[in-house]
């Protein structure tokens, strides 16, 4: 299919990458390169702020100009983790060096901020970007400086600056059902999106899944017919444990800030409890377009609500006005990043992410206050 693409036989594709393995290594690579050459003409600037603004108006930048048609589209990172060695370590160590990089850019003398604390901010940095290759499908490529713009201030300014973050109780969105098929059927889901999530689609292979939970090959097809069944099923586990998230913020809470705070905090929670984990949405890329074009649509729904309460916040005086429409997606994004955020942020807990990782969402990425 790719020789196809660009008019080679096999043959004289394989006289470039001898394996395909060695052709998506290529890709990663390529794509890292371009993210290092943003961050090349960004060093320059004097302070955190003004490396940042410079990052983000060129990766918008960059998106426009593939959307336009003006340069080809490069991959993105959501399926890294399916690489196997040799090609695992060359791209992760390049990978490893552009997330440093990165790093530098936030990193400002006095901040007194450790390296847990750097590396979370530089995660949240990295996947809100990524993210938004989700949701700039829904504006013009000409709007996109604006857009970097009203992105740029939430992210380094947050979506309340200079008011606190309301205090919530956070509780555990687990479901107690006391059937045992039910409960049974939970953790098989509960495994699969630990092990699609780690390994990507292509890397959680059927006798991993079946191997991780101790049953057979006919046990996985007794719950599901195809491989994409499960992560179909994966993905209405996770719909439907944010889904209870905001049912139950919007259950206690009045105020429109106080909804979306408390769907944040437990949600975030739950992905760092030992019954939690939600699925990327990196293995939307491995499943049938017209599944793919549903899931999409299940999630915005999802982020909707969450635009819902930025909008009744800023209408009930507990928020601060803000463009809630991209506010919400940045809300969904560290969502979805949370589960990630142990990887690079060692000895993160259910207790202690809130400060680490939701306050910047609030006060900016930059705030020392969070």
């Amino acid at each position: 299919m790719v020789a196809s693409e660009i008019d080679l036989n096999l043959k004289s594709l394989r006289y470039y990458y001898k394996r395909k393995e060695d052709l998506v290594a290529a890709a990663f690579l390529h794509s890292i390169d371009l993210h290092q050459q943003l961050i090349d003409a960004s060093e320059a600037e004097p302070t955190p702020e003004a490396r940042l603004r410079t990052f983000i108006d060129g990766y918008f930048a960059l998106q426009a100009r593939v959307r336009k048609g003006e340069q080809p589209e490069f991959v993105h990172f959501g399926d890294v983790r399916a690489l196997t060695e040799p090609q695992a370590s060359i791209v992760f160590t390049a990978y490893i060096d552009m997330f440093r990089r990165m790093r530098g850019l936030i990193h400002q003398p006095g901040d007194g901020w450790d390296k847990q604390v750097l590396n979370a901010r530089t995660h949240a940095l990295l996947s809100q970007l990524l993210w938004s290759v989700v949701w700039l499908r829904y504006y013009l490529p000409e709007d996109f400086p604006r857009v970097a713009n009203r992105f740029g201030n939430l992210l380094l300014h947050g979506i309340a600056p200079g008011r606190p973050m309301p205090e919530v109780v956070g509780i555990d969105l687990q479901d107690d059902v006391a059937d045992g098929e039910r409960l049974s059927r939970d953790s098989f889901l509960r495994a699969a999106t630990e092990l699609i999530n780690a390994h990507g689609y292509r890397g959680a292979s059927v006798e991993r899944i079946s191997a991780a939970l101790n049953v057979t090959k006919g046990s996985f097809y007794h719950h599901n017919d195809t491989k994409e069944d499960l992560v179909v099923a994966c993905f209405q586990r996770t719909f439907d444990v944010m889904r209870r998230g905001q049912n139950e913020a919007l259950r206690r809470h009045d105020k429109g800030f106080a909804q979306l705070t408390e769907a944040m905090v437990n949600l975030v929670q739950f992905q760092l409890r030992p019954t939690g984990t939600l699925l990327r949405t990196s293995a939307l890329t491995a499943i049938d377009v017209h599944l793919r074009d549903e899931m999409n649509f299940r999630m915005n729904q999802l982020t909707a609500r969450f635009e819902d309460m930025l909008i009744d916040g800023i209408a009930d005086g507990s928020g601060i006005a803000c463009d809630a429409r991209i506010a919400a997606q940045m809300v969904t994004g560290l969502i979805n990043s949370t589960e990630e955020l142990p990887r690079w942020a060692a000895g993160v807990s259910a207790n202690t992410v809130v400060d680490l990782y939701v306050r910047p969402m609030f006060s900016g990425l930059l705030s020392r206050s969070a």
